[in-house]
């Protein structure tokens, strides 16, 4: 996947610059509309980071308040998402067919 729309912005989504940021797996820049991953995360952990990613756009778009939680609901809300849809793997194919 290399891209992702959320809200109005379609956000590209790169790997990392080399040695842009050895303590982060994930970051948006909402400047630049792209979603940073680090490439060397296993596939599973990229998943929960670009859910972690998306839910902070999320949270950005529609003007959310409390900062200081922000960084705790949205890993708990990515972390809960990924194991959701792994463990139902038609779930989200319902939700879209649901959707159009």
């Amino acid at each position: 996947m290399d891209r992702v729309r959320i809200g109005y912005i379609d956000f590209a989504i790169h790997p990392f610059p080399n040695g842009f940021a050895s303590n982060l797996d994930g970051k948006t820049d909402f400047t630049r509309q792209i979603i940073h991953i680090d490439e060397i995360l296993s596939p599973e952990a990229k998943a929960c980071t670009l859910l972690h990613e998306i839910l902070h756009a999320v949270w950005a778009l529609h003007a959310l308040s409390d900062d200081d939680k922000e960084e705790r609901i949205v890993t708990a809300l990515g972390n809960g998402l990924a194991q959701v849809f792994r463990d139902n793997p038609k779930l989200l194919s319902f939700i879209k067919s649901s959707l159009n």
